[in-house]
């Protein structure tokens, strides 16, 4: 009886008297004891209230069911998708709403509805898919900092496809762990070129300081890449370097220097058309012949081979604990070896140039390892 006559007064009430009947009526279907005749006919009142011309009684109405389990389904799907500041309040916190209104909301939402989806106490990936391949940058930035938004590689992959070229995408995808390496390698890649393309980094540091200073910061990314890749990702990463031209010989050096024997071995494989196996056992067994002919097969210039050969004799040493020391005693020692072997009359200039390599490396070891003792005092 109640609701029959709230029907027939709500046609002849002013807004702010329906806006708040609304809220009440709401309210009343939640929480009041009420019989099966009188929920069927509250639910049909609070339904035909979508329509109500009024923004105001409509938000009235999304406030007051927003929260609740308990909310009819038909009148949360329909606030879904009414205004946006009347969407957002079903979409920030029911826990009615399903994910198929959610994805059909995101196609077509803006940023600020996209965003409110992505930061959801629970993002399912059928959501998180349609929220990387139709979502603002903005929005993705949130989905990517929401710890419970179930991510897989397919949304990573369109992530940085769609918004690697925006600096917090880009900033939100390599702080992932998760990361696969040849997307982390990308937008490495990605974000280089945007330092490079800055005028304010050019103005502030001249131009060729300025692409001295991001060659090596590229060099360090690439060096950390190689470091991070697993066995598995190698190959994937190799080619990629490769057919951009960042896979050098004297990348390589650093890595056999740093004691990233798996990357090389990787490389190795890869580029020398050898199975991952084969290219182990050699490298454990350290047969000089065969992984001469290895490095041969891979494109690496004779010139470079002793430092291979002694990097992957030192670093097994290491391993198997004859040897105790790091990227700088490693260094050090090739030097010292490659010196030793080397007459004086036949030194040529690829040989001094690999020198001069190998003591940058043995500088930048010896940079790292002063850094790390000096935080250790710090934190002592």
């Amino acid at each position: 009886m109640l609701v029959k006559y709230f029907l027939t007064w709500k046609d002849h009430a002013n807004v702010a008297s329906r806006a708040a009947a609304a809220s009440a009526l709401a309210r009343a279907y939640l929480l009041s004891e009420l019989d099966f005749e009188e929920r069927a006919g509250a639910e049909a009142a609070l339904t035909l209230l979508l329509d109500d011309p009024s923004p105001k009684v409509r938000f009235a109405l999304a406030e007051a069911l927003a929260s609740s389990p308990h909310a009819p389904l038909q009148v949360v799907t329909g606030l879904v998708h009414d205004q946006p500041e009347i969407a957002a309040l079903v979409i920030a916190r029911s826990p009615v709403v399903s994910d198929r209104d959610l994805i059909e909301r995101v196609r077509s939402a803006g940023d600020a509805l996209q965003s409110l989806v992505a930061r959801r106490p629970e993002v399912s990936n059928h959501l998180a898919l349609a929220l990387s391949r139709f979502g603002a940058a903005g929005a993705c930035v949130v989905l990517l900092q929401n710890a419970n938004a179930r991510l897989c590689i397919q949304c990573l992959t369109l992530l940085a496809s769609r918004h690697g070229s925006h600096g917090e995408v880009r900033g939100a995808l390599l702080d992932r762990k998760d990361l696969p390496a040849t997307l982390r390698y990308k937008l490495l890649r990605a974000a280089g070129d945007a330092l490079a393309a800055s005028p304010l980094v050019g103005g502030l540091l001249g131009a060729d300081h300025a692409g001295h200073l991001l060659h090596d910061a590229r060099q360090r990314s690439l060096h950390g890449l190689m470091h991070e890749a697993g066995p598995e990702e190698t190959g994937a990463v190799a080619s990629a370097m490769r057919e951009t031209g960042d896979l050098t010989t004297l990348l390589m050096v650093r890595a056999a220097c740093f004691g990233q024997i798996d990357f090389l071995a990787g490389v190795l494989a890869e580029q020398g058309g050898v199975a991952p196996e084969r290219v182990t056992a050699i490298l454990v067994n350290e047969r000089r012949t065969q992984l001469q002919a290895l490095l041969t097969a891979a494109g690496f210039a004779e010139a470079t081979h002793p430092v291979f050969l002694v990097a992957v004799e030192l670093w097994r040493k290491v391993a198997v604990g004859r040897l105790d020391a790091g990227p700088q005693e490693v260094t050090r020692l090739i030097m010292e070896r490659l010196e030793g072997t080397v007459p004086n009359r036949v030194r040529d200039a690829a040989n001094d140039d690999l020198m001069s390599v190998l003591r940058t490396i043995h500088l930048d070891a010896m940079r790292a390892n002063a850094r790390a003792h000096a935080r250790h005092l710090a934190a002592a």
